[in-house]
């Protein structure tokens, strides 16, 4: 993708909480600053002492008490002499997904575009792109810190983890792995069987629209993710199982990159029976210029929900609106 497309993209990552990183692993992240060593030893020696528990990405010797081992989207075992107390969420998807896992009264901080539930919105702030504010995150105290993983690397959760932050990547690309999320969070907040009750919720949703519209025969669709310039999204998003349940396939699934833009002329050239635009502006002039939609062409468009945008339960109201539509274009 050209770099002004990747900035653009990256700006709207930030609200919506999209994962521009391929799902083959951290070496493929979206460039990032690097956080600095915070101002003086003694803030870290503070923050060490604040917490009671011990999180490791590798085998060690087990301290009295029980352990409890939960692994984050990377694979990385943290390890849990107690479930931590104090979280601070850097993600907007994770902070919903926290909330709906029986999470939320251990959430003391959330990132500055984490606008759902509303009682998120009252929680101090702190800035998370393109890193987070050390100062603001340590000045929370937080026992666990829920780092946005499209918008981190190795070395940065190295760092923040030789200060003493213990860090959860969270990166769902999957529905599948939307579920696990509610069932860890829940088990992270204290609360697992209200997290299993969410998941339980999320797969039975899934489930019956599958049922529903999946065994169609796949519709070509091209997904708008944003009008000007033109980007859509490839299936290393969850866009990708959300298209599969609706009977639909995507036309540029298999880009090798989460965000690509693309041209007008290559659009038409993949010969979409549908349009669907994600973002909020669902901006349709360029294709209404160009004559391609119903009734004159041959094209349908619709526009859904921006939260199939975001990896949270939310999302699953988005994919019927989605499997409306594919079902809409196929019967025209």
């Amino acid at each position: 993708m050209a770099l002004r497309s990747e900035i653009i993209v990256a700006r709207a990552a930030s609200r919506r909480g999209w994962r521009l990183r391929s799902s083959a692993g951290p070496a493929a992240s979206a460039p990032v600053a690097a956080l600095g060593v915070f101002r003086s030893l003694a803030a870290f020696i503070a923050l060490a002492a604040l917490t009671g528990f011990t999180a490791l990405t590798a085998a060690s010797s087990a301290s009295a008490g029980e352990v409890v081992a939960i692994v984050d989207d990377w694979g990385r075992a943290l390890r849990f002499q107690r479930m931590p107390r104090r979280i601070v969420s850097l993600a907007p998807h994770a902070t919903e997904l926290l909330f709906s896992a029986g999470a939320g009264p251990r959430v003391v901080g959330v990132d500055v575009h984490s606008d759902r539930p509303e009682a998120a919105r009252s929680l101090p702030r702190v800035s998370s792109y393109p890193a987070p504010d050390r100062e603001a995150l340590l000045a929370l105290q937080p026992e666990l810190v829920v780092l946005w993983g499209a918008a981190a690397d190795r070395e940065l959760i190295s760092r923040l983890e030789a200060l003493g932050l213990v860090v959860f990547v969270s990166e769902p690309t999957t529905l599948e792995a939307i579920a696990s999320s509610l069932e860890r969070f829940g088990r992270l907040g204290g609360d697992e069987a209200r997290g299993a009750q969410a998941a339980q919720r999320l797969r039975a949703r899934i489930a019956s629209l599958r049922s529903r519209y999946g065994r169609s025969a796949p519709l070509p669709v091209f997904v708008q993710a944003w009008a000007r310039p033109l980007l859509t999204l490839s299936d290393r998003d969850t866009i990708g199982d959300a298209l599969t349940i609706c009977g639909a396939r995507n036309v540029f699934g298999d880009m090798p990159v989460a965000a690509p833009q693309v041209g007008v002329e290559a659009v038409l050239a993949a010969s979409p029976r549908l349009i669907v635009a994600i973002d909020e502006k669902a901006d349709r002039s360029q294709w209404d210029s160009l004559r391609v939609l119903a009734p004159q062409g041959k094209i349908e468009f619709a526009a859904v929900d921006a939260s199939i945008q975001r990896p949270t339960d939310r999302i699953v109201d988005a994919i019927g609106q989605l499997c409306e539509a594919v079902d809409r274009a196929r019967r025209r």
